[in-house]
């Protein structure tokens, strides 16, 4: 299809979170409109965002978390709350992803024997609020193709088609696994026996899968005997990269490093399975490196770990900064000795490249990454970095070490051919051509 002939239809890609820093759905929905679909981002709102705005060619619309009603609801059971012990987090987190979909569909039964009533409780007092939030705004924007990003959406993008089957209109819905749900780990035990039994019985209903590694393709065909192998859509940078901005500077620049001084930056979410605290330990056996931490510093762990920091003295070496937009993250910690991925083993983290991978290496930044099956191999492979232990700190301090000592050993593998490779662009092809198939089946 031509741009003119994608004018015509509208895309709408769902998301749970805010859409803030989601630089794969950020990404897609730029790609989509900038070759002439008609493209409207839909997500929720959290946080001090914009209720509606035009990013680029496109076009972010938020709606508010329904959850007035159960809240409601929950108010005269409060004391039956506390003495089940239901976590606040729970009743938050339950009510927005996991119960609105799991609790509509047919396999309910069978689910909630397996459920704690605690958790159970949790659920029914909220089960209808993320479809409140999302489905009345999905009706309204009148979608040819629905892209729900994540198993959460799933759903929620089906119960869409239903409805508009019913009017007479035909949408699309592709399905984009951005991980591994039965090898996600969450805080909340139930998340995934929920969203694993809602992928499993939405997954052959949807028009088009798509993901972000060939592992993860091969493993959702082999486990639902999908007939066709997911299209994968790696989550890469641009091959361009902006300059350095003005205001936005870089990480050493930030935090007033001599270029001469070992910086080690991370980018990321902060979590105790994500490996920060060897960062920090590794410290102690390299005396003249500096770590960056660039994640929420309000985060609970991040503030635990600053703490450790300090009680190790080491706390003058650790520095955390705030994210920075999607866009910018390569250029911004492009002046740093390395890019570190110390991650533990969880099977999800085992399969594919993650997103700061590909960050690092358009940031022309050598990688130490912990042993997790797919990173590890392709870091041997091209030689642009060095593998060390997951948890194991004194591996990390000398891999520390060793990036600083021949660091353009490592930086010299990182090749023009490989940055292709490893581009956005290439993957924006993949990704219209499976929205130009879908278009075309929409109007079907």
């Amino acid at each position: 299809m031509n741009s003119a002939e994608r004018s015509g239809f509208h895309i709408v890609s769902l998301v749970t979170n805010n859409a803030v820093g989601d630089s794969r759905v950020l990404k897609s929905a730029q790609t989509l409109a900038d070759n002439g679909f008609r493209v409207t981002l839909l997500c929720q709102l959290i946080g001090d965002v914009s209720k509606s705005e035009v990013s680029g060619s496109f076009t972010i619309e938020r709606v508010t978390p329904n959850v007035k009603a159960s809240t409601r609801r929950i108010t005269p059971l409060g004391p039956l709350r506390y003495l089940l012990k239901v976590p606040n987090s729970y009743v938050r987190y339950g009510a927005r992803l996991i119960a609105p979909d799991f609790l509509f569909w047919r396999w309910a039964g069978p689910v909630l024997l397996k459920i704690s009533p605690k958790f159970l409780y949790a659920c029914w007092t909220l089960l209808t609020d993320g479809e409140r939030t999302f489905s009345q705004k999905l009706d309204e924007l009148a979608p040819d193709v629905i892209h729900a990003n994540d198993c959460d959406t799933l759903g929620i993008a089906l119960r869409a088609k239903a409805r508009a089957a019913k009017a007479g209109k035909r949408i699309a819905v592709i399905y984009d696994a951005h991980e591994y749900v039965q090898g996600v780990h969450r805080k909340h035990p139930m998340w995934r026996v929920a969203m694993s039994k809602l992928e499993a019985i939405s997954i052959h209903e949807v028009d088009l899968v798509m993901t972000v590694s060939e592992t993860i393709a091969g493993m959702l065909q082999s486990d639902y005997k999908l007939k066709q192998t997911p299209t994968v859509v790696l989550n890469a940078p641009r091959r361009t990269q902006p300059a350095v901005d003005p205001v936005l500077q870089t990480i050493r620049r930030k935090i007033g490093l001599a270029e001469d001084v070992p910086l080690h930056v991370y980018v990321g979410a902060a979590a105790p399975q994500r490996g920060l605290s060897t960062m920090v330990d590794a410290l102690v056996g390299a005396p003249d490196h500096h770590i960056a931490l660039v994640v929420n510093p309000a985060n609970a762990y991040v503030k635990k770990e600053l703490a450790r920091a300090k009680a190790l003295k080491v706390a003058d070496r650790v520095h955390v900064h705030p994210y920075v937009p999607e866009w910018y993250v390569s250029t911004f910690v492009s002046d740093a000795t390395s890019g570190v991925i110390p991650i533990l083993h969880y099977p999800n983290h085992e399969i594919s490249l993650v997103t700061k991978f590909f960050e690092y290496l358009h940031a022309k930044l050598p990688i130490i990454v912990s042993d997790m099956k797919t990173m590890a191999a392709e870091v041997k492979l091209r030689g642009n970095g060095v593998v060390f232990t997951a948890e194991n700190s004194q591996e990390l301090s000398a891999a520390y070490e060793e990036i600083a000592r021949n660091r353009s050993k490592y930086v010299a593998a990182i090749t023009p051919n490989l940055l292709d490779e490893y581009a956005w662009e290439r993957q924006g092809d993949k990704l219209l051509a499976a929205h130009d198939h879908l278009a075309t089946l929409s109007r079907g």
